[in-house]
């Protein structure tokens, strides 16, 4: 069997850290900036261009605000951080989507505590390096597959073509509060958890197709489950990862979901509980699973049966924190806030080989 070294090396400069347990693993190595501010609550997308845009999000422990400049900047691999253009909105707690001709669609967030949701939308063009306003667009983004976006708030819907810029009514989802979404490659919607009452998870899915607005209940889970995430297996089951069942007690429990048999079963259990880490799963240019977020990394291993954990510093907790797969394979970590609500400035690069 082929042995998996897993690497994190530090982006902060001038920082040591804990290395991966593999022996023969290369020192961390800084690179020449870290991020220039703090954010948890923001968002990461990677470019064309290969740089990786990081929009808004909190720098204020308690994360009351996102009104702080630069409201984004670039990661620039190879280089570290620089700033970025001010948005049109600095927000937190929003969505970013990146469309087919390379432009990041921003909908929704707050752009401080106390203050309704922003409704206002708003485009970043790396073709012109700035942000410009993109209509009335609030809700929780969803890219179908052929490319055009779904805004949904739980009473009504918004579709918005990026090849025409037009925003025209869309079927309703059947969405609980902090449920969690996944388009599946036939382009229908797994929905799952979400919240009953107060602070009370649930274990249902639903299963919802936004061409017809027809939706059907999917596998219960065996976990009730919200603020939690889902990703897709190679096999096209999908895995449900951490969360929390009532807002105190957190979950390190993952399961699989089978939609052709219509079950759940248990999967591998991660390294401790994560949740609150939406941004915080991607698949590598290499095929692996990465999950950040609570008080490690962890990888899933290729067989699907387990995860290997790899510290990324001295915080016992990390939540809301990004995570984007860079064409080199390698994954880059940023922000987030501890479990007092301090806002995190490190970042960190975690390779799978």
């Amino acid at each position: 069997m082929r042995l998996h070294a897993l690497v994190i090396l530090l982006v902060l400069a001038g920082c040591t850290g804990p290395s991966a347990k593999a022996p023969n693993d290369p020192a961390p190595k800084p690179v020449t900036q870290q991020p220039l501010r703090a954010r948890a609550g923001h968002t990461a997308t990677l470019l064309p261009d290969g740089r990786v845009l990081l929009a808004g999000g909190c720098a204020v422990d308690g994360c009351v605000t996102s009104e702080v400049e630069p409201s984004s900047e670039f990661y620039v691999p190879g280089r570290g951080f620089e700033p970025g253009p001010a948005m049109v909105h600095p927000r937190s707690s929003h969505t970013a989507t990146k469309l087919p001709d390379g432009r990041v669609l921003i909908v929704g967030g707050w752009a401080r505590e106390g203050t309704d949701p922003l409704a206002e939308a708003e485009i970043f063009d790396p073709a012109t390096g700035s942000f410009r306003p993109a209509g009335t667009l609030q809700g929780g983004a969803i890219q179908l597959a052929d490319g055009r976006v779904l805004i949904a708030d739980g009473t009504s819907a918004k579709v918005f073509d990026p090849a025409s810029g037009s925003v025209t009514p869309g079927p309703a989802m059947p969405l609980r509060r902090q449920s969690v979404s996944l388009v599946l490659p036939d382009g229908r919607i797994l929905i799952t958890g979400g919240l009953e009452g107060r602070n009370q998870g649930v274990s249902s899915t639903v299963i919802f197709d936004p061409r017809s607005g027809d939706s059907r209940p999917g596998p219960t889970m065996t976990s009730p489950r919200f603020k939690h995430a889902m990703a897709m297996l190679d096999d096209g089951r999908i895995l449900v990862l951490g969360g929390t069942t009532d807002d105190t007690e957190l979950l390190a429990t993952t399961e699989i979901l089978d939609l052709a048999a219509n079950k759940s079963t248990p999967g591998p259990v991660m390294s401790g509980p994560k949740y609150k880490f939406p941004t915080a799963v991607v698949r590598t240019t290499t095929g692996r699973l990465v999950v950040a977020g609570g008080s490690q990394v962890d990888v899933l291993a290729p067989d699907g049966r387990s995860f290997t954990a790899i510290p990324t510093g001295p915080h016992a907790r990390r939540w809301v924190p990004t995570a984007t797969a860079l064409p080199d394979g390698t994954v880059l970590v940023v922000g987030g806030y501890d479990e007092r609500i301090r806002v995190l400035s490190d970042a960190h690069i975690i390779k799978a080989v």
